[in-house]
């Protein structure tokens, strides 16, 4: 057989998530050092049923044969931990994340909902004020202006990932499930995103079939986790480095990806990427910014979708984030079909309220204010 594992390192970085590499038999083949350091341990060459329960190892690779992602908790090594398994060419990739990530709610719903009314009130009092001055005079008041513009959509922004962590995390999160195109989605991010990098020297390159992909899902939930990612990617990518962006069908699932050869993101933090807050040493890294709460988020919608999320990043190489969705939704909680809601963005455009963190401020002239109700 030849040395998977040696080709399994180079696709997968030592700054890598935690995560194991297995055979279709349940052999393990690779295994991050960020992993082998927390463990104190190495598997590779072990089998999946030396370290996991029977049961739970069997129902690994009977997912992973059926082409669909699988997750559960366990104890792995004697540590509790999370797992996530996505099938991965003819392999298993399973993504482990530590006991503190599964830990209760850090917010309560009540609370989350009272925070995040008083913060819209507040932004809409303060885009109404802005909207009544007079038109900014000269260079630096137009400066002043949009720098003050882009800071209320930013924090309109925080104000709705933090209302819906929360209803993620009390299993208050609602799908608005329908069949949708999804190659239609993509090609409509597209050409959203195409004139807006243009503008930043920043190529983006697409893969997406010509004809449609029908697939149920929450549309605008969707589209706010691609954006999402797209976010980050603009943040730490320098002109001149392209974007991509695909969507394939793998099985019964349909894959879509965001890489960048951006800054990447150091190998301590990787842990904790999909985690709100990061972790303490977070605030002093100069690569490393924002609460936490568009990744957190994103892998929470995709769950609620039977879906998968997971990333690989190297400092100074880029990031890699895939996401898969089942083509068929599986009957049960996470297909649920509620009554129709409320723009979640009251009115702002979705695109520039999720890249108000990484856009310049002049994106957020005067003209750009949600619009009204």
């Amino acid at each position: 057989m030849a040395n998977t594992s040696e080709e399994n390192m180079t696709l997968f970085p030592e700054s890598a998530d935690d995560l194991l590499i297995c055979s279709p038999s349940g052999r393990i083949l690779f295994q991050s050092s960020n992993l082998r350091a927390r463990l104190q341990l190495d598997l590779v060459g072990r089998s999946l049923n030396d370290v996991l329960p029977d049961s739970q190892a069997a129902a690994l690779i009977v997912a992973a044969h059926e082409g669909r992602p699988h997750g559960f908790q366990s104890q792995l090594c004697g540590q509790p931990v999370r797992c996530a398994m996505e099938p991965w060419d003819d392999k298993l990739m399973i993504t482990v994340f530590p006991a503190e990530q599964t830990v209760g709610p850090t917010l309560s719903l009540p609370a989350a909902e009272l925070l995040s009314r008083e913060i819209s009130s507040s932004l809409g009092t303060m885009f109404a004020a802005l909207d009544a001055l007079p038109p900014p005079q000269g260079a630096h008041g137009q400066l002043a202006w949009d720098a003050i513009s882009q800071g209320l959509y930013r924090l309109t922004r925080l104000s709705r990932n933090l209302l819906d962590c929360a209803r993620a995390e009390n299993g208050q999160l609602e799908l608005q499930i329908r069949a949708h195109d999804l190659a239609d989605l993509c090609r409509r991010i597209q050409a959203r995103l195409e004139p807006i990098l243009a503008q930043l020297a920043i190529p983006l390159a697409c893969e997406i079939p010509p004809g449609p992909l029908s697939c149920q899902y929450d549309e605008e939930k969707l589209e706010r986790v691609l954006y999402n990612l797209f976010c980050n990617s603009i943040k730490y990518t320098r002109p001149g480095n392209a974007i991509r962006f695909s969507l394939a069908v793998k099985g019964e699932n349909a894959v879509l990806q965001v890489s960048d050869r951006g800054a990447g993101i150091p190998q301590d933090m990787i842990p904790y990427m999909f985690c709100k807050h990061k972790n303490p040493a977070a605030a002093s890294r100069p690569l490393v910014s924002g609460a936490g709460y568009g990744f957190a988020l994103a892998r929470a919608i995709l769950s609620l979708h039977g879906g998968t999320c997971f990333a690989t990043s190297q400092q100074g190489q880029g990031t890699i984030v895939k996401l898969t969705l089942p083509l068929r939704q599986p009957e049960g909680p996470q297909a649920t079909l509620s009554s129709p809601q409320l723009d979640y963005a009251s009115g702002f455009d979705h695109l520039l309220l999720e890249l108000s963190p990484a856009l310049p401020s002049h994106f957020f002239a005067r003209g750009t204010k949600p619009a009204e109700d």
